[in-house]
């Protein structure tokens, strides 16, 4: 008898029901919400891939796309590219340098061209979208 009464005891010690079962707090949904959009928006300013780790990396007060490019020059054997903005400000790159706030490599420098990845653009990793810029 004792034994009928202890394991009675214990199977209804573990049967609890939670008052609160079936209700959901609305604070938690909208928190969760406001979060999946958070990740939505920045996903859209991810890159595909991601550029190599090594590579010397810049920022830039302007966007890339404004930059014209002026000349190609040779020093002790590296080259530099230079680019010009509309407020008439100089800006070289030498290769295997990242714009960091656009995503652009340098890729290969010349004194007839340069040739840069737009990792924004590129779809598919193994065939990043290169850019090359000639003089």
């Amino acid at each position: 008898m004792n034994k009928y009464f202890l394991s009675i005891l214990l199977l209804c010690c573990n049967a609890v029901a939670d008052p609160f079962f079936g209700t959901t707090n609305t604070t938690e949904n909208a928190q969760l919400t406001e979060v999946e959009n958070d990740i939505a928006k920045n996903n859209e300013n991810l890159t595909a891939c991601k550029p190599s780790t090594n590579l010397f990396s810049i920022n830039l007060p302007t966007e890339f796309e404004k930059l014209k490019l002026v000349g190609l020059i040779k020093i002790d054997n590296s080259f530099r590219a230079l680019f010009i903005d509309e407020k008439d400000q100089l800006f070289d790159f030498r290769e295997n340098e990242l714009v960091n706030n656009h995503q652009i490599e340098i890729k290969t420098i010349t004194l007839k061209s340069i040739t840069y990845i737009d990792w924004k653009l590129t779809q598919h990793c193994n065939m990043p979208y290169e850019v090359t810029l000639k003089l």
